[in-house]
């Protein structure tokens, strides 16, 4: 399951709100989201362009890490569960590729 945060609209600021001001909550979304697609693995694409972003959400993974929420063997359960964060290059670098 993949989570893209990375705005490609000009101007468009609701993913990075979120992720800034509530990123356990996007963590929270995609793992009750488990039982429906049984991955264990869930990747949040984001971009370089909003780094306070970027830096909430790998803090609230750490966080959850540390209180034994998610990585391997989840509240002893036998169970893991885990997250990944890809950085994509961004609409405008996109659509200077195109040219």
């Amino acid at each position: 399951m993949i989570c893209n945060g990375d705005e490609g609209d000009p101007g468009a600021f609701m993913d990075r709100s979120v992720l800034e001001g509530d990123p356990h909550a996007v963590l929270e979304g995609m793992f009750d989201c488990r039982p429906r697609h049984g991955s264990h693995q869930r990747r949040l694409l984001h971009s370089r362009r909003y780094p306070l972003a970027v830096e909430r959400i790998e803090k609230a993974i750490r966080q959850a890490r540390a209180a034994g929420l998610i990585g391997k063997n989840i509240l002893d359960s036998g169970w893991a569960f885990d997250f990944e964060i890809r950085l994509g290059a961004g609409a405008l670098s996109a659509a200077k590729r195109r040219r």
